[in-house]
């Protein structure tokens, strides 16, 4: 998916519109792509401040003449170096914390994939100039995406009481009534497509859990059907009935 410097944010403050905050941002990006002198690593702030004067000169369309697409492009791609350079670097500190944090009976993959969205929107919003070190930001951020996943699990639970990768949604505990909603609703989600599927997500579903079929085909049957390995299909999956999950959520309906 190409990236739409339009929609980056960052801090509005006077300082990103210097010259001399472009020249330090651009000269960061080239030293993480040489790779050269990695001995003079630079610190929190500058990276930080670099990713914010990126976002600046990739959104911003003001100026006594329009600002030509193609740079705004070209800084938008320097964000992304960026970004993805600093979230490499503190990409164990989402491991950390969810080890602390503990399962909580959860399923530990999922804490994780929240944990580093957690993080990644951390990186985004972070603002350098107001004297906080960005793992104590980044912490409370993550620790407060793993607290609100266990209120949904546990509101889910009481809702389907029943392991929740055991079938699609299928609620055998419910009552007769309480189904015939459920299944209603997990339909209006599905058809609407309100969990976000990608397509890859819809197909494997559609493979693995097929209506007329009596036996549900194997993970591996269908990564080989679809081109991919049992675990990526596995991985795919999981992550395709936590969407429609967070849609059920949501759905006041359900609640």
């Amino acid at each position: 998916m190409t990236l739409d410097p339009r929609q980056l944010w960052y801090v509005p403050d006077r300082r990103l519109r210097s010259q001399a905050a472009s020249a330090e941002a651009a000269r960061l990006v080239k030293w993480i792509l040489t790779g050269l002198n990695r001995d003079n690593e630079p610190g929190e702030e500058s990276l930080f401040v670099a990713l914010h004067t990126c976002a600046y000169r990739a959104a911003r369309r003001d100026g006594p003449t329009r600002i030509p697409e193609a740079e705004r492009f070209k800084w938008g791609d320097r964000w992304q170096i960026l970004r993805e350079y600093i979230v490499g670097k503190i990409l164990g500190l989402a491991y950390a914390t969810v080890r602390r944090f503990g399962s909580h009976g959860l399923d530990t993959d999922d804490l994780l994939s929240d944990a580093l969205y957690a993080l990644m929107r951390a990186v985004d919003r972070f603002n350098p100039w107001r004297g906080f070190r960005f793992s104590t930001y980044a912490c409370n951020a993550i620790v407060r995406s793993l607290m609100h996943r266990v209120r949904l699990e546990s509101k889910y639970r009481q809702l389907i009481p029943v392991r929740y990768e055991a079938a699609p949604d299928r609620p055998d505990s419910l009552s007769d009534a309480q189904a015939e909603v459920y299944v209603e609703r997990l339909k209006r989600v599905l058809d609407r497509n309100l969990g976000h599927l990608s397509s890859l997500e819809s197909h494997v579903l559609a493979q693995r859990f097929q209506a007329d079929s009596k036996t549900q085909p194997s993970l591996q049957k269908v990564g080989d059907l679809v081109g991919l390995s049992k675990e990526r299909v596995r991985q795919i999956q999981k992550g395709a009935l936590r969407k429609l999950r967070m849609a059920l959520n949501e759905d006041p309906v359900l609640q």
